[in-house]
């Protein structure tokens, strides 16, 4: 559900947009004699649209990789009750519907951000298969210990190519 709505909002907030820029050329075309008035209406218009929503996006994408580095996300997934099984399945799904809920976010950062998002999502889902497959007798408290230890290159990566075009804002 909060998917849905957060993408709806995102079409509303992108189709405004869209009829802005739409209706700045408009009038650009039926005055030429304000030609670069109206480029520069546009340029400033467009960055004052866009900068707050790529603010957001970072900050969506930094907190989407801070809730997937081990320490944090077997801490909120850990149930000593739950069969391993649960716990492998729940901390997967877990990366995975974190990651859906942030896709959109794709339209504000550099594709090299964007892969280092992806790159450092996989690495984890990686880990999490291989602790798994690696200690097949291990209950699932001892399974947390090794995840919560791991660390994550692509994480570290991906924190800071975020940061980076954030500051470059």
């Amino acid at each position: 559900m909060d998917f849905i709505n957060i993408a709806l909002i995102l079409l509303l907030v992108m189709m405004a947009l869209s009829l802005f820029i739409q209706h700045v050329r408009d009038r650009k075309q039926s005055d030429p004699k304000n030609n670069n008035s109206n480029d520069n209406e546009l340029s400033v218009v467009s960055s004052k649209l866009l900068i707050p929503l790529k603010i957001q996006a970072y900050e969506r994408l930094l907190l989407y990789i801070e809730r997937i580095q081990f320490p944090v996300l077997v801490k909120r997934i850990f149930n000593p009750a739950i069969s391993r099984n649960d716990f492998q399945f729940s901390l997967l799904q877990n990366v995975e519907d974190e990651f859906e809920h942030n896709l959109a976010q794709r339209l504000y950062v550099s594709e090299n951000t964007w892969s280092l998002v992806v790159l450092a999502k996989e690495e984890v889902l990686q880990n999490i298969n291989a602790v798994f497959n690696d200690n097949p007798d291990a209950d699932i408290a001892m399974i947390a210990q090794k995840l919560a230890s791991f660390n994550n290159p692509m994480v570290e990566k991906a924190v800071i190519s975020i940061k980076q075009e954030f500051n470059a804002l």
